[in-house]
């Protein structure tokens, strides 16, 4: 599991997005699948491989963060697909960019909970 990755990939949703907004993005994003949190790298993990970890006190935190990361991303498109770019950037900018910034801390909070768990060394 490569953490970095992971975390990168949830940064560059915000460039994606102001791009996206900005008019300057041939990429065509579609909120219902943006709206799935299982579909990306640390989606599979939290559903598939990391659910052994599910007792780690970030665990659940880094779910629901993550899933209402993927909410706000599908509704800054939504919109600005519906017309209303002034909104989509407000949330962007607001609600959806205090989200992103929590969850990548949780992540990387998560992550060591997990190697230390994997060590056999409780760290909380």
């Amino acid at each position: 599991m490569d953490w970095m990755e992971i975390i990168g990939a949830h940064v560059m949703w915000k460039q994606r997005l102001m791009s996206f907004l900005a008019g300057n993005s041939a990429e065509a994003l579609n909120p219902e699948m943006i709206r799935l949190d299982d579909r990306c790298a640390l989606g599979k993990w939290i559903y598939g491989d990391g659910k052994p970890m599910s007792q780690l006190p970030r665990y659940e935190e880094v779910r629901d963060l993550h899933a209402q990361f993927h909410q706000y991303a599908a509704e800054v498109v939504s919109l600005h697909v519906a017309g209303n770019t002034a909104e989509a950037e407000k949330l962007l900018q607001g609600d959806y960019s205090r989200l992103s910034e929590k969850l990548k801390h949780r992540i990387i909070s998560l992550s060591q909970q997990v190697k230390s768990a994997s060590d056999g060394i409780p760290r909380f």
